[in-house]
């Protein structure tokens, strides 16, 4: 049944990309009919032809590399041979300047109208959101993406449990996870070369600022200062998933059980939890739960796992705290605002030097994939507004002014009405066949990442509210 399921879920993660793809194509497509152009191929993926179909002198097909898609239109770009077919041999009617922009820009328009639907619906049905900014737990310590134990930034900073986070580095905060996004994505850098974050509380009737210098958790080096938001059941963490052949599940420990103390001493944060474990690898530990609201002990010892090349000691199990979530009713343009500024600040990060995003923190198809099979085990409200996120960015990356995307074909085209002649085809194929190269190993780059993420255990830090596995 478990294994069905599995099948069930990825399968919707693809069709949800799938459809995100066929939406963008479907806009060109469109665009091209309504001005006359000719459409060659509507390819879903790049490379060979596996199967399709041919109807009013288009062939329909899938192809072999799911890297995305494209609609051959020779008329604005001939490149048969980057896309996977023949060069066009016919000598065909030149199209205008006009007929280049609109054709090329109607992928990203489909993707934002497909994204607007999506929202409307969102709109209606609403989504749960961590709403509050009131700080729950401040951690004395984090785990850096090395592993080691050092001071928390908002401890040392002085920020307490109870304030409320108003903005960071100047940029109001909206929700927790709009937090975590600002913090991640910020390229305030200190004299010293820390990084830094001014962090705006409320506190009672007073407005404070406090500077903070992040640090980089976990394998992907993202900023943290060591909070987490206020939850129902005070901090005290709730058992989501458990390994079978681990000691936690051989113990006795069931899922939804609520763990609250190690050795007498109260689970306070994630780091906690994974210092303690290390300290004491050698014995047993008396595990504190609660179960059906009736307290009682597990004795058990933590152990490593002797694949992905672990060396701390697990229990062995998933958790994660009940934060105090709210069903919010956005409307469809603060949403599309609220995706598109995070594109917009993710893309800024990753070109300013005094930022710790890099290229290997992008998702590929792959994490894509991912991302699409987790939120679809959700539920459908948290599947939609991924798939309406992606649209956003999936519009909004292929207007960069890059060759091979659509950005590339409308600058292009604008050079060309610039010189007022047509850029010579053999520089053009080079050019393309060129960037689709760089594309490839982009794909593949951040593919490895990908993997990485997904087959790796996530470490516990603080300033996440994803599942943590000790």
């Amino acid at each position: 049944m478990q294994l069905l399921l599995n099948f069930w879920f990825i399968f919707l993660a693809l069709l949800a990309l799938g459809v995100s793809v066929f939406v963008h194509e479907l806009g060109h497509y469109w665009a091209a009919k309504k001005r006359g152009l000719v459409a060659d191929r509507f390819s879903i993926g790049f490379g060979p032809r596996l199967f399709g179909w041919k109807h009013n002198g288009t062939d329909f097909r899938i192809s072999l590399l799911p890297l995305g898609g494209y609609v051959s239109l020779p008329q604005l770009a001939d490149m048969g041979r980057v896309e996977g077919g023949e060069m066009h041999q016919k000598e065909l009617p030149p199209i205008s300047y006009t007929d280049k922009m609109i054709v090329a820009v109607m992928g990203a328009v489909f993707n934002i109208l497909f994204a607007f639907l999506i929202s409307l619906i969102l709109w209606g049905v609403g989504r749960e959101v961590i709403k509050s900014t009131t700080v729950g737990t401040v951690a004395e310590t984090i785990i850096n993406s090395e592993g080691i134990e050092v001071p928390s930034p908002a401890y040392q900073a002085g920020i307490q449990a109870g304030d409320t986070i108003l903005a960071v580095d100047g940029k109001p905060i909206s929700d927790w996870w709009d937090y975590i996004n600002t913090l991640a994505t910020g390229v305030g850098r200190s004299s010293d070369g820390r990084a830094e974050a001014t962090i705006s509380l409320q506190r009672g009737d007073r407005t404070i600022a406090l500077t903070t210098h992040p640090v980089l958790i976990s394998s992907e080096r993202m900023r943290a200062i060591g909070l987490l938001p206020e939850t129902d059941s005070n901090g005290a963490p709730l058992v989501l998933k458990l390994e079978k052949d681990m000691p936690a599940f051989q113990a006795g420990l069931q899922v939804g059980d609520r763990l609250l103390k190690l050795d007498g001493e109260p689970i306070v944060s994630g780091a906690f939890l994974k210092t303690y474990l290390s300290k004491n690898r050698d014995r047993i530990i008396a595990v504190t739960i609660k179960r059906n609201n009736i307290e009682q002990i597990l004795p058990i010892q933590p152990r490593v796992k002797t694949e992905n090349g672990e060396t701390e000691p697990r229990f062995g199990f998933a958790y994660d705290y009940d934060y105090k979530v709210e069903r919010v009713h956005e409307d469809p343009f603060t949403q599309l605002i609220g995706f598109a500024d995070t594109m917009q600040r993710t893309l800024y990060a990753l070109i300013n030097q005094n930022s710790d995003i890099e290229v290997r923190n992008m998702s590929g198809p792959v994490g894509i994939i991912h991302g699409l099979n987790v939120m679809a085990r959700r539920g459908w409200v948290d599947l939609i507004w991924f798939v309406a996120l992606i649209n956003v960015n999936l519009a909004l990356f292929n207007l960069l002014p890059i060759p091979v995307l659509d950005g590339g074909h409308m600058l292009f085209a604008t050079i060309s009405k610039l010189l007022k002649r047509p850029l010579p085809i053999a520089i053009m194929e080079r050019i393309q066949m060129t960037f689709v190269l760089l594309l490839l190993f982009f794909v593949v780059y951040v593919s490895i990442f990908d993997l990485r993420r997904i087959t790796l255990p996530f470490i516990p830090t603080q300033d996440s509210t994803q599942t943590e596995a000790p």
